[in-house]
């Protein structure tokens, strides 16, 4: 009785895994952004011609405080 117990539970351990590898290939993968930078610009929602000024960890400005007309 204890072997045929044994026996189940490896042999379905077996077909989960290979029903997870052949899962695996079905589906495809998804890729949120695979051409290149998205810029993001962070803006006041009551006047959005005013967006916010990015400053690295030691000080370094990535943008400015800049008002573009819409």
């Amino acid at each position: 009785m204890t072997t045929d117990r044994y026996t189940k539970v490896v042999l379905t351990i077996i077909a989960v895994s290979l029903a997870t590898i052949a899962l695996q290939h079905a589906i495809p993968s998804a890729f949120a952004q695979s051409n290149g930078i998205t810029k993001v610009a962070i803006c006041n929602p009551q006047n959005p011609n005013v967006c916010a000024e990015v400053v690295g960890r030691y000080g370094e400005q990535y943008g400015f405080i800049t008002y573009s007309p819409r």
